[in-house]
């Protein structure tokens, strides 16, 4: 989903600030995130790391459409922004069929006007389709460093 909304909108990437960040997350999933910004409303997010469930470890892809609205505040060292959108999880765990979730990420960041960072804390509730059916959710924390 994310590489087809990249190839639909990558010619349209706004000249911004900030395009391009990699950083962390913690939470579930542990990994590294990255965002990349189409316009100042529209970002694709992608995440690649481990997690464990039920005592079982395993890796995982995450890829996001995201949908941003800009909150204009006074704070001068930086912007607020709340975030949503469909997405796609992948998981293997090492012995079963790779899963697939469907998921619909909402989040607020924070991007600070005096460096090249923004912060992000994000819930996304899911449904497994493959192999099986389940919905829970999942939360993160993270940070990215702007490249672009």
């Amino acid at each position: 989903m994310a590489i087809i909304a990249f190839t639909i909108f990558s010619h349209q990437a706004y000249a911004q600030d900030r395009t391009f960040g990699v950083g962390g997350v913690i939470g579930d999933p542990y990994g590294v995130s990255m965002k990349y910004y189409l316009a100042e409303d529209k970002a694709i997010a992608a995440g690649l790391g481990f997690g464990f469930a039920d005592e079982i470890s395993h890796i995982f892809f995450t890829a996001d459409f995201l949908l941003h609205r800009i909150y204009d505040t006074s704070w001068d060292e930086g912007s607020l922004h709340f975030y949503y959108g469909p997405g796609i999880a992948l998981y293997d765990y090492g012995f079963s069929d790779l899963e697939i979730s469907l998921r619909a990420p909402i989040g607020i960041g924070a991007d600070f006007s005096s460096a090249p960072l923004g912060i992000f804390l994000e819930l996304a509730p899911y449904v497994d389709i493959s192999p099986d059916f389940f919905f829970s959710f999942m939360g993160a924390a993270g940070f990215r460093f702007y490249l672009k």
